[in-house]
């Protein structure tokens, strides 16, 4: 209600956050934990909450591409991709990337089978040549879905508006001209 520099945490978060807003490209990685990502990783997607697109997401969101790479012992990494996928679509990020890769044996690579480090690594050599091919000096294309949810936020925040209940989120959409014309991506 107060904004983010009012959490305990703001100095490292709004460091890490300058980051990623400053990239070319974000990499999110973290191994399965109980089939999600480790709570450090959720607690900096929960730090990271109020930029969701119904409260105040960072404009150049919407123009950026991730990559995110998760492995396990056994069955999680998919699960753990899809967590951290859904926190950076709702940031407004349309092109995201993911490699999944589960161990099945061992989790030291050098007495991985062969055919199970081939395996991984044509995976993840697959995934870094798609995002090498990117021109980055132009914004990813957003997508049909992120505009759907931009437009069910902007719904709520001219409703908000309209009852005149507005709070800081409120305030931020109104000054980005987002309840008017203006979105926070390039055509």
């Amino acid at each position: 209600m107060k904004g983010e520099n009012n959490c305990k945490d703001f100095d490292y978060t709004h460091k890490i956050e300058k980051s990623l807003i400053e990239s070319d490209i974000i990499v999110m990685t973290s191994p399965a934990y109980v089939m999600h990502a480790t709570g450090a990783m959720k607690s900096l997607l929960d730090h990271l909450g109020y930029r969701w697109m119904p409260h105040r997401p960072a404009p150049e969101m919407f123009g950026k591409r991730a990559v995110i790479i998760t492995q396990c012992l056994g069955a999680g990494a998919k699960s753990t991709s899809k967590d951290i996928k859904h926190s950076l679509s709702w940031w407004g990020i349309s092109k995201i990337g993911m490699f999944s890769g589960s161990l099945l044996s061992d989790i030291i690579w050098d007495k991985l089978s062969e055919k199970k480090r081939k395996k991984l690594t044509k995976k993840i050599n697959e995934l870094a040549v798609r995002f090498s091919k990117i021109n980055y000096a132009k914004p990813a294309h957003t997508t049909l879905m992120t505009k759907i949810k931009f437009k069910f936020c902007r719904l709520i925040q001219k409703k908000v508006r309209k009852n005149g209940v507005a709070g800081l989120d409120n305030e931020y959409w109104h000054n980005n001209g987002w309840l008017g014309k203006s979105r926070p991506w390039k055509s």
